[in-house]
């Protein structure tokens, strides 16, 4: 839409009233923010300003999205193990054992590398947030105050075969910079030992009970203190059982 307007002096300044039906279709309101630029010989051009998004915002996206694949990652690693531990392949390459094993292994590895990423990108962010260890973030609605966000516990199950030919279920936890291991019996779910606990992430820290395990996964977490404290409820050793074939 073109519309005349009129060019008047204020103040030592030139000013340009622009009528509402010239601001209406480019949504430019008053208090927004704009950009004047000179388009010789006889035009200019005025851009409304768009939100900015801060670095710290932006790397919150990158991990949720980081977090977001992992979480397809192992939908699609819990998925094969089922196939595989029932002998009911679904997908063509699961009908190979060895080939099934090589993918569910791959699956694993790169579930790995996004836990890598994750903890890089959450120190960057740490970086860039002046090193605020407190948990809080940025309001979503921009008032600018700084709300506490409670720290994410993440667990991991997993199935091990020892030198001596024990297996054993593993249950690691993350939490608060810290983790911890507890070790049951695969036949009976009886409690093995004291849970052991070690600073960082149990996947950098726990490496000696890692290797070699087969990650499994519950519909339902129980809570280890209170219900696995002399051993694991029925419904979850029936359940971790059925995603094995048990040596003992």
């Amino acid at each position: 839409m073109r519309e005349t307007v009129k060019v008047r002096m204020v103040a030592g300044s030139l000013v340009v009233s622009l009528p509402q039906s010239v601001l209406d279709p480019v949504g430019i309101r008053e208090g927004d923010r704009v950009i004047v630029e000179a388009a010789p010989p006889r035009r200019l051009v005025i851009t409304k300003e768009g939100k900015t998004m801060t670095s710290t915002q932006h790397l919150e996206m990158e991990v949720d999205l980081l977090e977001k694949k992992r979480t397809v990652i192992e939908s699609d690693l819990t998925y094969k193990q089922f196939q595989h531990n029932s002998n009911m392949p679904c997908e063509e390459d699961m009908k190979d054992s060895d080939v099934a094993l090589l993918t569910m292994s791959y699956l694993a590895r790169e579930q790995a590398r996004l836990d890598l990423e994750i903890a890089e990108k959450r120190m960057q962010l740490y970086e860039a947030q002046g090193g605020d260890t407190t948990g809080a973030q940025p309001s979503p609605t921009g008032d600018g105050v700084r709300h506490s966000r409670p720290s994410k516990v993440e667990r991991g199950w997993y199935y091990r075969v020892d030198r001596e030919g024990q297996d054993y279920f593993l249950a690691f936890v993350n939490a608060k910079g810290s983790c911890s291991v507890r070790h049951f019996d695969a036949n009976n779910g009886a409690t093995l030992r004291r849970p052991e606990k070690r600073k960082g992430s149990y996947r950098d820290s726990f490496t000696e009970y890692l290797e070699g395990a087969v990650p499994l996964h519950l519909s339902r977490q129980p809570n280890l203190d209170r219900d696995c404290k002399d051993r694991l409820p029925p419904s979850a050793l029936k359940e971790l059982q059925g995603q094995v074939k048990l040596k003992s």
